[in-house]
C-alpha cells in the first residue's frame, strides 16, 4: 500500500494535464480534432493560443494523439516559422517528458509499455554507441517511432543535455516541412502545398538515403 501511495505521488503533477487532455477529446470528440478544429480552437484564444497548443504538443504523449494532426494545425494556425518554432518547442516538451517518466519508472516499466518491439535493442545499440550522433540519427530518421524512442533514450545513458539539443535539431527538417504542408491546406493544389509536399519528401527519403550511401561505403 505504501508503495503504491508513493507511486501516486510521484505521477501526481501528471494528473492535471492528462485530465485536462482527456476532457478536451471527450468534449470535441477524437474524431473532429482535425487540424482544421484545432487550428479554430487556437486562433479563437487570441494571444493564449500559442500557450495551450505548446501545452496540448508537450502532453500529446500521455494522450497517443497523433502528433502529425497538431503538427499540420500548427501550420494552419500560426503559420510555417512560428508554427515550427512551437511544434519544437512543444515537441521537445513532450520529450523531456517522456524522457524523465521512463528514466524515473525504469527499463522494465518502458519494456512492459512497449512489448518487445523490434526496434527496441537497435535503438538502444545506437545511443549507447554513438551518444548525440546517435539520438540525432533516431530523430532524424523516420523509420523510428518518435515517443517510443523518447522512452527508450531515458533508460540509456545518453545525457540529458545531449538529448534535448539532438530532439531540438532533430526535430526541426520535418517540423518545418509539416508545418508548410499544414499552412497550404486551405489551398490544396497551390505551388505552397505542392512545396510542402515536396519538403516532406525530402525530409523522409534524404536521411534513409544518407545512411544508405554510407553503408555501402564502410
Amino acid at each position: 500500500m505504501d508503495t503504491l501511495m508513493s507511486k501516486l505521488k510521484q505521477v501526481s503533477p501528471l494528473l492535471l494535464p492528462l485530465i485536462a487532455g482527456l476532457l478536451l477529446l471527450h468534449t470535441f470528440g477524437i474524431s473532429r480534432l482535425t487540424p482544421e478544429a484545432i487550428k479554430e480552437l487556437i486562433v479563437s484564444l487570441g494571444w493564449w493560443g500559442p500557450v495551450l497548443y505548446i501545452i496540448l504538443y508537450t502532453i500529446r504523449p500521455l494522450l497517443l494523439f497523433p502528433a502529425l494532426i497538431l503538427t499540420l494545425a500548427g501550420g494552419l494556425a500560426f503559420g510555417p516559422i512560428w508554427g515550427t518554432v512551437y511544434v519544437i518547442i512543444g515537441g521537445v516538451g513532450g520529450a523531456c517528458l517522456c524522457f524523465f517518466l521512463s528514466r524515473k519508472f525504469g527499463r522494465q516499466v518502458v519494456r512492459r509499455y512497449l512489448g518487445e518491439k523490434w526496434y527496441f535493442k537497435a535503438v538502444e545499440n545506437k545511443i549507447a554507441m554513438q551518444g548525440f550522433k546517435g539520438m540525432l540519427f533516431l530523430r532524424v530518421v523516420p523509420i523510428f517511432p518518435y515517443d517510443p524512442v523518447s522512452c527508450l533514450a531515458g533508460v540509456t545513458s545518453v545525457s540529458f543535455r545531449h538529448y534535448v539539443v539532438a530532439t531540438a535539431i532533430g526535430m526541426l527538417p520535418g517540423a518545418l516541412a509539416y508545418n508548410v504542408l499544414g499552412c497550404s491546406l486551405t489551398e490544396l493544389f497551390s505551388p505552397q502545398f505542392y512545396l510542402g509536399v515536396a519538403l516532406v519528401c525530402i525530409t523522409v527519403i534524404s536521411p534513409l538515403l544518407y545512411q544508405l550511401v554510407r553503408s555501402r561505403q564502410g
